[in-house]
């Protein structure tokens, strides 16, 4: 396997010195195509590129399925862990499904050829051999709230099914903040966790490592293993009569303002949703939240992830500026939620300016989509 980084990469399967742990099959999940609002080309001379984009949006919207491939737990011996998310072989072959699509050559070429360099040298820290095996789940954006809740956390499932109960888990240093996340996790799946956090550019080697292999591609795949754990969560979250309809409302300092919140937020309280800003409670009460609705609105952004958690068969939302990200729309697919898609503005070809945007709703495309929702 070929790729533009300075580390040859190789499918896990066929690295030398490992072994399979645990096999779990191949699986699949139904697509529904969702509502939309507001779809539309620029109305002032829409470039080829526009015109592309909108019809590749709509094709990937009628596919009628995803298709899951296996989902393994590896043991590989005498491996080297970079940054604590990308896994070396002793050969220094890596792991191509560790580097993920998350990963921007541009940016981490030099710094593989320093690590490269350094393990010739014998530059890295070895974690010693006794002790509770060593486990590896992180993966590009480990920092993100809905990766970690979609992409990462739910290989704990995996490990918990190996029969393992005490570890010592490697986390990359920018996940730090998500720490309550990860303990929530532990603590429904049965596991207790050292944590072993990892700076950026770190080489630790570690004699056996458990590395589990991808549970979602990001934005067009996720996983049922996924909703395993979302059971496991909900089944040990806090009771609540929380309300049915929430509006899941930005926090007042994101990066990405909505800038008439005040006026959106009041539209769905007359409408009758709840206005929640879940960052702003710990995790195991987010759970307890979602768990107890039925029916969730609100701009793109990682709050919107927590629909997964709502029992199947609920209604989820979202309004959009019109960079077509498929994440929310393929995770209420998985969960079996109704997705409803709003525009907030035209459909274009991609930058990646999109996603650092400000959003303005318009308050006739608010009503209409609450309006949806409600009746």
């Amino acid at each position: 396997m070929t790729a533009p980084y300075p580390i040859a990469l190789a499918p896990y399967a066929s690295i030398a010195d490992s072994q399979m742990r645990l096999i779990r099959p191949a699986t699949s999940y139904s697509s529904c195509p969702p509502g939309l609002f507001g779809f539309r080309l620029p109305t002032h001379r829409p470039t080829p590129a526009d015109i592309q984009r909108a019809r590749a949006f709509l094709a990937i919207l009628a596919r009628p399925g995803v298709a899951c491939p296996p989902e393994a737990v590896m043991l590989f011996r005498d491996a080297y862990v970079l940054d604590g998310k990308q896994i070396l072989s002793r050969e220094c072959v890596g792991v191509a499904e560790s580097f993920g699509d998350t990963v921007d050559p541009t940016e981490h070429r030099k710094r593989q050829f320093d690590q490269l360099r350094d393990i010739a040298d014998h530059k890295y820290v070895t974690l010693a051999e006794a002790g509770p095996p060593v486990v590896a789940i992180a993966q590009g954006a480990s920092y993100n709230f809905g990766h970690m809740l979609v992409e990462i956390l739910p290989r704990l499932v995996h490990v918990a099914d190996l029969g393992m109960r005490i570890m010592r888990l490697l986390l990359p240093n920018d996940s730090e903040p998500l720490r309550d996340m990860v303990a929530t996790a532990l603590r429904a799946l049965g596991l207790q966790a050292e944590y072993v956090f990892c700076p950026g550019g770190s080489i630790l080697r570690v004699p056996a490592l458990h590395w589990v292999t991808p549970v979602a591609k990001h934005e067009h795949r996720k996983s049922p293993t996924l909703l395993r754990l979302v059971e496991r969560l909900v089944a040990t979250a806090p009771a609540t009569d929380g309300a049915k309809r929430l509006y899941i409302a930005r926090p007042r300092a994101a990066r990405r303002k909505l800038i008439n919140a005040t006026e959106v937020e009041e539209a769905a309280t007359r409408a009758g949703f709840q206005v929640v800003e879940p960052s702003s409670l710990p995790f195991a009460s987010q759970v307890a939240l979602f768990a107890g609705a039925n029916t969730v609105v609100g701009p793109m952004g990682a709050g919107l992830t927590l629909a997964a958690i709502m029992p199947q068969g609920g209604q989820v939302a979202m309004f959009e500026g019109g960079n077509c990200d498929f994440f929310f729309w393929d995770l209420a697919c998985l969960a079996g939620h109704r997705f409803d898609w709003a525009f907030t503005a035209p459909v274009t070809a991609f930058d990646s300016q999109m996603l650092e945007r400000d959003m303005t709703i318009d308050p006739a495309l608010a009503r209409q989509v609450l309006a949806a929702l409600t009746g």
